[in-house]
């Protein structure tokens, strides 16, 4: 199946060693676009004969109504991992994905959510499963000692992490979370690898981000806001045996409790998280399953309606 991947310099940040690793699992041609505009000039005059499939590595949100473009391309993929938005209340893009796939007609979406998947079938939508994940490259366990007892790494001021920010912010104040950053790579990776306790927030949201791989690759003990239970069957997360789950303050702060007067208990759950995730969550793994997502004929999807129609208007730019 002859494929070529269209990836925006900003995604390929994250994807990049996806697509090397895939390298080895089935041939592809690449193009590398400046950006969403880039990507909109590409598909407008790109010449897409003898393609069966044309993966656009972006984000609809970013695109904005400039996904028309996309229309040009036979056997359209698109792979995107902020799918997730269509369900938060704060996204611009809240409820509007449905409705902007319907619209571009032959397309499947690669998303990283079980359940999200299973919900856009629901309305039509020829959707797949492919879970996020990390690059093994850059986070490793260093075996430096752990001298944050509970953190979290990274950002919490975009308009769709406010409940996460609303709660970590709190829970800084109270004295449980330090809130850190640190520069991508070997910065972010030596960070990591000072943590004991890994405080994910990810509330809202329905799946895990990337960060909570990237905690247990480097040796942390990922305490994560517990999402569908379907997410955690897919992905292998046991409550107590490789992850440690809450969904509410007073749990967060009985599981903090738990986990330093109970050492053992704590290095154990570690230990076997970080064994799942550098044996299944790899991007490496994640690259194997392509040749299999992309085989299946692609479903078109049903007809926009006018309840489509009012949503794609406020589809961005």
């Amino acid at each position: 199946m002859k494929t070529l991947i269209v990836s925006t310099d900003g995604k390929l940040m994250v994807t990049r060693p996806l697509w090397e690793a895939a390298r080895e699992v089935f041939d592809f041609d690449h193009v590398e676009v400046t950006r969403e505009h880039g990507l909109e000039a590409y598909f407008n005059g790109a010449d897409f004969s003898g393609y069966d499939r044309v993966i656009a590595d972006t984000n609809l949100r970013r695109l904005g109504k400039r996904y028309q473009c996309l229309k040009r391309a036979p056997g359209l993929v698109v792979f995107d991992h902020d799918v997730c938005q269509n369900n938060v209340s704060s996204s611009e893009w809240y409820k509007r994905y449905p409705s902007v796939l319907r619209d571009i007609g032959e397309v499947r979406i690669i998303v990283s959510g079980s359940q999200l998947a299973n919900q856009l079938r629901s309305e039509g939508i020829d959707a797949c499963y492919l879970p996020k994940g990390y690059d093994n490259k850059v986070i490793t366990d260093l075996g430096i000692p752990r001298t944050e007892v509970a953190a979290f790494v990274g950002r919490v001021k975009n308009k769709v992490y406010k409940k996460r920010k609303r709660f970590l912010l709190r829970q800084e104040k109270l004295g449980r979370v330090a809130l850190l950053r640190a520069d991508p790579g070997e910065p972010y990776n030596r960070l990591l690898n000072q943590i004991r306790c890994f405080v994910s927030a990810d509330i809202g949201f329905g799946e895990y981000m990337i960060k909570n791989f990237e905690a247990m690759a480097a040796g942390c003990l990922l305490v994560a806001w517990r999402q569908p239970e379907q997410e955690q069957a897919a992905l292998g997360f046991v409550e107590g045996e490789n992850v440690v789950l809450y969904d509410s303050e007073q749990e967060l702060e009985e599981k903090l409790a738990w986990l330093a007067s109970d050492s053992p208990a704590a290095e154990r759950i570690a230990r076997a998280g970080q064994a799942l995730v550098t044996k299944q969550h790899r991007w490496v793994d994640r690259a194997a399953a392509f040749p299999e997502l992309l085989s299946a004929e692609i479903q078109p999807a049903p007809p926009i309606t006018w309840r489509d129609r009012l949503k794609i208007l406020g589809a961005g730019k």
